[in-house]
């Protein structure tokens, strides 16, 4: 989990960096009233995205709810849901390159033969 800042640098939204500027520098109090609060839904969505790269890093329920202020039930119930869904999308994406790897072995495996069967003919 630890590294430089440009190791682990993580690519922002760009509606959560627009927001970001509206909310801090539109000279209309109610426009970026309104964008703020739309930043913290946003963010809320980015914390969701953070948990489940702890999560997939090795981190418990404890140290995320730890490190927002709840406790680790609080932190099970408010991100269990994305850090299943971040699960299934690495477990179908592991499967996917799985499949794909026996496939190209297989593929090797046959040339493979093919080829020592082919030199083995008689030469005419």
């Amino acid at each position: 989990m630890n590294g430089t800042p440009t190791e682990n640098a993580r690519t922002v939204p760009p509606l959560l960096t627009q927001t970001w500027v509206t909310a801090t520098t539109d000279p209309d109090p109610l426009v970026a009233l309104g964008a703020t609060r739309a930043l913290g839904a946003l963010l809320s969505t980015w914390e969701a995205k953070l948990a489940s790269e702890a999560m997939a890093s090795g981190a418990t329920w404890e140290a995320i709810g730890s490190s927002v202020g709840v406790s680790r039930q609080a932190a099970w119930e408010r991100f269990h849901h994305d850090v299943d869904e971040f699960r299934r999308q690495v477990k179908s994406a592991a499967r996917t390159l799985k499949e794909r790897q026996r496939q190209e072995w297989k593929e090797f495996r046959d040339d493979v033969k093919h080829r020592a069967l082919g030199d083995r003919r008689p030469h005419r």
